[in-house]
């Protein structure tokens, strides 16, 4: 006998399950799927360098961490603006270990939120021009901005930052996301925040990130480059913060236990027919007909 489940995924080549379709993914069942910013995401399919997942859209990964920020924070886009500023304010405390701001915290109802921005899709993330070497844009996971502040969120989920680039091998996606945050921030006038989200296993990029909160001359040296850093550096460190999808979850619990359940708010939607579900019903179809005629 066959696996009952078979239908629903593939396996790629190091073994990981990978969606049909983003309607099986349980982080994305309940989901918005006809938005702009996810319907983009879905384009960006697997190489056939992965095997039998050639073909199927990235973001059906059962590990993908975009997945998850779609499960978390797509709900935000639908949810009354009080609630999503409670939500919101409460997640940038817990990642940032503070109270915020209370001028931010009026204007987090307001908040706009877009998803995978910044490399072919506005506004764009420059690197500074100044950078020295050659670097495309950057591609932030989730950006949050206010009228007087955007927050850069990286998403990881099972899998490690990025500790280096093409061209510089000491720019890791911290630094990077430090770098073309505050160029972008700052020429508008604008406070910037970096937040990294982490599951249990990323110790490899919690110790960094910790290590930057600790170290901040580290970030001074990793961006020689940018005379405006070292005037700035105690804003930048303070507005750097770290939570997990564990921690998350438990925002979800707190702040939207009233409209919010399972992780999601949006009505539940029934999963699409699996294949062999359509192809016994068209055969009985032809058989009706059979019969009729």
């Amino acid at each position: 006998m066959g696996n009952p489940n078979q239908e629903t995924f593939r396996l790629s080549k190091t073994g990981i399950k990978v969606y049909l379709s983003l309607d099986y993914h349980p982080a994305l069942i309940e989901t918005n799927l006809s938005h702009f910013d996810i319907v983009r995401k879905a384009r960006e399919l697997f190489s056939t360098r992965y095997g039998d997942v050639s073909g199927l859209p990235r973001i059906c990964s059962i590990n993908s961490e975009d997945a998850q920020t779609w499960r978390y924070f797509s709900p935000l886009l639908s949810m009354p603006s009080e609630k999503k500023g409670s939500w919101i304010e409460a997640f940038l405390e817990e990642a940032l270990k503070r109270k915020m701001n209370r001028n931010l915290v009026k204007m987090l109802q307001e908040a706009e939120l877009m998803f995978w921005r910044g490399k072919r899709t506005e506004p764009m993330y420059f690197p500074p021009p100044n950078l020295g070497y050659p670097e495309g844009n950057t591609e932030v996971d989730l950006t949050i901005r206010t009228q007087k502040a955007v927050v850069f969120v990286e998403a990881k989920y099972h899998s490690e930052i990025s500790m280096r680039t093409k061209y510089c091998l000491k720019r890791d996606q911290i630094i990077r996301n430090i770098d073309v945050g505050t160029y972008y921030a700052w020429s508008k006038g604008l406070e910037f925040y970096f937040i990294l989200i982490v599951s249990n296993d990323c110790d490899k990029s919690t110790k960094l990130l910790k290590h930057y909160l600790d170290a901040s001359r580290d970030i001074v040296n990793r961006l020689p480059h940018r005379v405006d850093v070292p005037k700035r550096i105690e804003q930048i460190v303070n507005n750097l913060g770290l939570i997990t999808w564990n921690q998350l979850q438990k925002i979800n619990q707190r702040e939207l236990k009233p409209i919010y359940k399972g992780g999601l708010n949006t009505p539940r939607r029934e999963p699409p027919e699996k294949p062999a579900e359509v192809g016994l019903k068209a055969q009985i179809k032809k058989l009706v007909l059979q019969c009729s005629s």
